[in-house]
């Protein structure tokens, strides 16, 4: 192999090392302008990244063996832009591929040929970093010597563009990542099948209140509440099988002795013995479905309280539905009894009338006379009190009247009276015998 070879894959090696010892692509840059100038005997590097909002290649690293060396093409390729198609780095963003000038002094298309000549800078090439077929930066070394192109270099330094697209993309992916996991407000967290926590973002200390190295220096079962741990081995039983766990829910200790219901989705990598997982704090939302439960229960006490209520009513009113059937028939049986009673009634009635009508047409004392009118108005009121049928009769009763004067009449012991005609006295005799059975009908 000979000394070019070995120079390209020296350089070619740094590069990779270069790109695994840094974080980001800023922290690689330089030293990949380092190994590749002192590996293959370049003594000027820059790299160009595209500025994406003015669409032009600005100049944002250089490297050269001494501060001293090349001042003057140092600031002006600081200070100036290109477009697409212009100067070196114009033609590399054009194109997409490497370009190789022999000479900068003689090129038509290098707008810093000027200063070239006066730093004793002659041949020059640079190479494209892909991202996805996308040209986001471009690398340019400078000799002070008139090379020829070298086909295997273009080839060794496109290799080392691509990798340094893809070491781009992966950084990028990672931040984003971790961009994402800081700032999410689910607690997402990567977990070992030995039972620790291997990382936590910030939402696990948002939620309950430990710190990352608190969390991270304890079994994670000693956190969950003592009677979810059987319940919660089981799914870990299921993770460490390979299977996945999706809305499982169990109780987690906060720093301040409470516990906050959490609700899980979790996927394990076997091979490499960790749990990928995602937790949301649902403590509000349990509270709530207590509460809701709480209220259809005392919901349904309470429906069945006034199911109990209708139906007593309901039996209520068959009871008072029964009331007044028998209130009806006892009303219909009175009205026909007092219809019966009063047909009993008028019939004597009616003879007393006749015997008292009779009498008052004979030659009567005043006395006599009064005494009956006062046995034919007694009748007239029993008539109409019998024609009532029960009702109420506000009229007053005449034979108090009646009787009180035959009492009178008896005290003073009077034989003389009689009336003139026997035989019609006689024959009144069964309804005026006795005046106190009128007065008892009041």
């Amino acid at each position: 192999m000979d000394i070019h070879a070995k120079r390209r894959l020296t350089a070619e090696h740094v590069a990779a090392r270069a790109l695994v010892e840094s974080a980001t692509f800023g922290d690689a840059a330089p030293k990949i302008l380092e190994a590749i100038c002192e590996a293959l005997g370049w003594e000027f590097g820059a790299l160009w990244r595209i500025d994406r909002e003015t669409s032009v290649l600005r100049c944002v690293d250089t490297w050269r063996a001494s501060a001293a060396d090349f001042p003057e093409f140092d600031r002006i390729s600081r200070d100036m832009t290109f477009s697409p198609g212009e100067g070196l780095p114009g033609r590399v963003w054009a194109s997409g591929q490497p370009v190789w000038i022999h000479d900068v002094v003689l090129d038509p298309n290098f707008p810093r040929a000027p200063s070239a000549v006066r730093e004793n800078l002659h041949g020059a090439f640079g190479f494209p970093i892909l991202l996805r077929g996308e040209v986001q930066s471009v690398m340019e070394f400078f000799s002070r010597e008139i090379r020829a192109p070298d086909d295997d270099l273009l080839v060794m330094l496109t290799n080392v563009g691509n990798q340094i697209g893809l070491f781009v993309d992966r950084r990028r992916a990672q931040e984003e990542l971790d961009r994402f996991f800081a700032l999410s407000l689910d607690m997402l967290c990567i977990a070992g099948f030995d039972g620790y926590f291997k990382r936590v973002n910030a939402s696990w200390q948002r939620t309950l209140g430990y710190t990352e190295t608190e969390l991270l220096s304890r079994p994670y079962f000693e956190l969950i509440h003592p009677e979810d741990r059987d319940v919660t081995r089981v799914q870990v039983g299921r993770l460490t099988d390979g299977q996945e766990v999706t809305y499982f829910e169990n109780r987690y200790l906060h720093k301040d002795g409470t516990f906050r219901w959490l609700l899980w989705t979790s996927k394990p990598l076997p091979q490499l013995q960790i749990i990928y997982a995602s937790a949301r704090d649902i403590t509000e939302r349990k509270a709530a479905e207590e509460t809701m439960a709480s209220y259809a229960r005392e919901l349904e006490s309470s429906q069945h309280a006034l199911e109990e209520q209708t139906a007593s009513l309901a039996h209520l009113v068959k009871e008072l539905e029964l009331a007044k059937s028998l209130a009806e028939e006892a009303a219909e049986t009175k009205s026909a009894f007092l219809a019966n009673i009063s047909h009993e009634i008028r019939t004597p009635l009616n003879a007393i009338l006749g015997m008292t009508t009779l009498a008052l047409d004979t030659k009567l004392s005043a006395e006599q006379q009064e005494y009956l009118d006062t046995v034919k108005s007694c009748w007239t009121w029993m008539s109409k009190r019998s024609t009532r049928r029960g009702r109420p009769c506000d009229s007053p009763s005449p034979t108090r009247e009646l009787a009180s004067r035959a009492t009178s009449s008896a005290r003073s012991s009077r034989p003389s009276r009689k009336l003139t005609s026997r035989p019609r006295a006689d024959s009144a005799a069964p309804g005026l015998g006795s005046q106190s059975r009128c007065g008892s009908w009041s």
